[in-house]
């Protein structure tokens, strides 16, 4: 009954969370899908410039995570008075990261993308999104951090329409802005810089607004901007700092690979967005179920009911795993399915169609990998995570070297690095989380 019951709660908590972590998955998304009508070079060239996107948008990310942290340990250790305080101060940290980041992306995209891609085409392309998509960096921190908030306390419900926000007018702005309709002028990847920052602005209006009428006035005293706290600034800079080398790593990771994949070919690059797509697609349920898996984990720890978390990761990989295996089975039985959505040539069909069934499979290591790591980072011991992701990062990127370039397989193989480091990221995580090495830390 119990066991039954804590299922009960992960499922009715993660849900909504399914929707806001989707939010950058469905802009990349459904960039990628309008933009395969515009070309082949710009479907590549997409990839590319969201792997740099996510790298500046890191700090401000990671502080989100932290307040989610902090806020979550406050509210197990029946503290609401000081959920509000924590929030305030986290929030403007954020703001001020998020300015920091946005000058330092259009000052560094052009050098960056002329030196590291070696199209010229596809590296102008990517900057000239860049350079736009930059102004979309402030609206995405304060979406993340109210949305932390949200998650941390249990209000997640509204987080269902605002990721409908999203979705509707990023289709909305893609199609007018991207294709030149009803007067608006034909911008290509730059309309699709347009869609983003609409949309992102239209749901970091939607919950400030929300927080302002339904959680400002009650117990949480949120949005009152009250005293600096400094012990509320080191907690935050003690989480958020490993937690920012991880994340660089984890975008590093990806902006490497399609490198990597770059240099055999715009057609292997395009084919790999495609494939790289639908498997950020695929995670949404597991990254719904890990950010509430983070919180539950934090409460424990503050209430010191931690013999709970074991049996709270299983409910949520397998929760995750559930609402996977229809995406899965698609992919594995029908392929062509999900790559003609993207409308590109036969030819690019038939490349990705391969891969997608490897990734597919890698999704029974995956689920699992991003649970137990996610757990590792809500115990607070962000720097054991940091060092589970370099050997994770390492490992996929030697491995995905020495296949494509070095032994010059094809892409599906190429594919392959990700499950085996996954496999050894998982291992890992469980045998520290095992271990309970984590207890030797405080919030």
């Amino acid at each position: 009954m119990a066991h039954n019951s804590l299922a009960r709660l992960v499922w009715r908590a993660s849900l909504p969370i399914l929707f806001v972590e989707a939010t950058e998955t469905l802009d990349h998304l459904i960039d990628s899908l309008f933009l395969a009508h515009v070309g082949e070079m710009e479907l590549g060239a997409i990839a590319v410039a969201d792997s740099v996107l996510l790298m500046f948008l890191i700090a401000p990310l990671v502080l989100a995570d932290g307040i989610q942290i902090i806020t979550a340990r406050r509210v197990g250790q029946r503290r609401p008075g000081a959920v509000g305080a924590v929030f305030d101060q986290g929030l403007l940290f954020v703001l001020l990261a998020s300015v920091a980041m946005t000058v330092a992306l259009k000052v560094v995209s052009p050098l960056a993308t002329a030196w590291l891609v070696e199209s010229e085409a596809v590296a102008e392309a990517v900057d000239s999104y860049l350079q736009l998509d930059a102004y979309s960096i402030c609206l995405v921190g304060a979406t993340f951090a109210f949305s932390a908030l949200l998650t941390s306390i249990g209000r997640t419900r509204v987080l269902v329409p605002a990721t409908a926000i999203l979705v509707i007018v990023d289709v909305v702005l893609n199609y007018l802005f991207i294709f030149g309709k009803f007067g608006c002028p034909e911008m290509g990847m730059r309309g699709a810089a347009i869609g983003s920052i609409g949309a992102e602005a239209a749901v970091a209006v939607f919950l400030g607004v929300y927080a302002w009428r339904h959680l400002r006035p009650g117990a949480y005293r949120l949005l009152r901007f009250g005293r600096f706290v400094p012990r509320t600034t080191r907690l935050l800079g003690r989480i958020a700092a490993p937690l920012a080398a991880k994340c660089l790593l984890l975008d590093l990771r990806w902006f490497v690979f399609f490198l990597i994949v770059e240099r055999m070919g715009t057609s292997a690059l395009a084919a790999a967005n495609i494939v790289f797509t639908c498997y950020i697609v695929f995670l949404i349920p597991a990254e719904g179920f890990s950010e509430i898996a983070c919180s539950m984990v934090s409460r424990y720890v503050g209430r010191n009911r931690t013999d709970r978390i074991g049996r709270m990761l299983r409910s949520a990989t397998g929760g995750a795993i559930l609402a996977t295996v229809p995406f899965l089975l698609l992919a594995l039985l029908a392929p062509h399915w999900l790559t003609a959505l993207f409308s590109p040539g036969s030819e690019l069909l038939a490349e990705s169609q391969t891969s997608m069934r490897v990734i597919a499979l890698t999704m029974l290591v995956a689920i699992p990998a991003h649970m137990w790591l996610t757990a590792v980072e809500g115990t607070g011991d962000t720097a054991a995570a940091l060092g589970i992701e370099c050997v994770l990062t390492l490992t996929m990127l030697g491995l995905t070297w020495c296949a494509a370039i070095e032994l010059a397989w094809p892409l599906a193989v190429v594919w392959c690095a990700l499950p085996l480091s996954l496999l050894v990221s998982l291992t890992i995580s469980y045998c520290w989380m095992r271990s309970g090495a984590w207890r030797r830390l405080e919030l």
